[in-house]
C-alpha cells in the first residue's frame, strides 16, 4: 500500500539536499585551477574592456562549428589554436577560411600535443614547422603565434618558435572545463578573474566549453566587455596571403576590419576578395535586425568597402560577401558590435 505524506524519507532528502548546496558554497568560494594552470608566456597589451577567448585542441567536426554560430549569434570573435593531427584529416582550405571571414584568429598548438619542454629541439622544430605548414596549406600564411601543449615551454622551446616567425600566446584564466565542473563554478570563477586583457583558455572539443561560452558572453558584454582576437596572432600580411590561395570556383574571402558607431550611424571597413571577380564590384550583404537581408554596397577595384549604414541596426550586426562564381555559397564576414574607433588604417590597394 502506497504512503502519501511519509516524513521519514522527506527529512533525510532534505538533509542530502543541504549538505549538497552547502558542499556547493563551499566549493564556490575556493575553488580555483591549481597553479600549474596559469600559463605563462607573451600576453596581449591590456586593452580597456577587452577579454580575449581562445580555443585549444579543435577543430571538433561538430562541436567547432556549433561554437562559431554561437560566436556569431552574439557578435564575439576569438583565437583558436588547433592540433595539427585534428586539423588536418578534417578541416580543409574553405573551412578554416570561414573561420577567419567571421573574424577570428588562428595560431599552431603543435603536431602531436606533446609536452615540447621534454623534447629535443630538433623533434620540437619538426613539431611546430609541420604545424605552420599545414596552418599555412589552409590559410596562406604562415602562423605569427604558438601556444605549448599543456602550458610546457622552457628557453629552447620559445628559442625554436621565434626562429620559425612566432611568440608564445599563454593564457590568464584557465576554469579547467575538460574536468567538467558544474558550469555555475567555472563562470563564477570566470567573472572573478575578468580583468582588462585577460586570456581565457578553453576547449572547442568539449561540449561544456559551449555551455560556458553561452554564459559568459552575454553576462560580460552587459557589463560592457567585448571579445577580440590576440594581436600577437594577427600577421599583417595575413590579407594578401588569403586572396592568393583562392582560385576560380572558390567562395569568397574577406574580413570585416572596423565596425564604428558615429554620429551619422554605423560605419563598416573591410575587404573581400573572389577569384571569379577579380576586379571588384562583390555585393556586401548585412542583416540589420537579425531578420532582414539588405544589399548594402560593393567591394571597390582594389577589394576594400567602407559602408555607413545608415538605417539602425539591432547588434550583433551579420555581415556577408556574395559569391560571384559558380553559386557554391556565400561567404559570412561574421557577426560584429559596433565599437569604438580603432587604431586601423585601410590597406592599401592590392596590384
Amino acid at each position: 500500500m502506497q504512503v502519501i505524506g511519509s516524513s521519514a524519507r522527506p527529512k533525510r532528502r532534505l538533509v542530502r539536499l543541504t549538505l549538497t548546496i552547502f558542499g556547493l558554497g563551499l566549493i564556490a568560494a575556493t575553488w580555483q585551477p591549481p597553479a600549474s594552470a596559469i600559463g605563462p608566456g607573451a600576453l596581449p597589451v591590456e586593452e580597456d574592456g577587452v577579454v580575449y577567448l581562445t580555443f585549444d585542441d579543435g577543430p571538433d567536426q561538430q562541436l567547432t562549428p556549433i561554437l562559431l554560430d554561437l560566436l556569431d549569434r552574439r557578435g564575439a570573435h576569438a583565437t583558436f589554436f588547433p592540433v595539427g593531427r585534428n586539423l588536418e584529416p578534417r578541416w580543409g582550405r574553405d573551412e578554416v577560411q570561414d573561420l577567419l571571414n567571421r573574424g577570428h584568429a588562428i595560431g599552431n598548438h603543435s603536431t602531436h600535443h606533446r609536452h615540447l619542454a621534454r623534447e629535443p629541439s630538433w623533434r620540437v622544430a619538426a613539431d611546430l614547422d609541420a604545424a605552420s605548414d599545414l596552418l599555412e596549406s589552409r590559410t596562406g600564411f604562415r602562423p605569427s603565434c604558438f601556444r605549448a601543449p599543456y602550458g610546457d615551454r622552457n628557453a629552447m622551446v620559445d628559442e625554436v618558435a621565434r626562429s620559425l616567425g612566432m611568440v608564445h600566446v599563454g593564457w590568464t584564466a584557465d576554469p579547467q572545463e575538460w574536468r567538467n565542473p558544474p558550469v555555475p563554478l567555472a563562470v563564477d570563477y570566470l567573472t572573478r578573474e575578468r580583468h582588462d586583457g585577460s586570456v581565457i583558455l578553453l576547449h572547442d572539443r568539449k561540449w561544456i566549453a559551449l555551455q560556458i561560452v553561452d554564459e559568459i558572453v552575454p553576462a560580460f558584454q552587459a557589463d560592457g566587455w567585448r571579445f577580440k582576437t590576440l594581436p600577437a596572432c594577427r600577421p599583417e600580411d595575413q590579407r594578401e596571403a588569403r586572396m592568393a590561395t583562392r582560385k576560380p570556383g572558390e567562395v569568397p574571402v574577406g574580413r570585416i576590419e572596423a565596425v564604428v558607431q558615429t554620429d551619422r550611424g554605423v560605419m563598416v571597413a573591410g575587404w573581400a576578395y573572389d577569384a571569379d571577380k577579380t576586379d571588384g564590384g562583390l555585393m556586401i550583404r548585412a542583416s540589420l535586425d537579425g531578420e532582414h537581408v539588405i544589399d548594402l554596397s560593393t567591394t571597390g577595384t582594389d577589394h576594400n568597402f567602407l559602408i555607413l549604414v545608415e538605417a539602425a541596426v539591432k547588434p550583433p550586426l551579420c555581415i556577408w560577401v556574395v559569391d560571384a562564381g559558380t553559386r557554391r555559397y556565400d561567404s559570412s564576414l561574421g557577426c560584429h558590435h559596433p565599437g569604438p574607433i580603432p587604431n586601423w588604417e585601410p590597406l592599401q590597394t592590392v596590384g
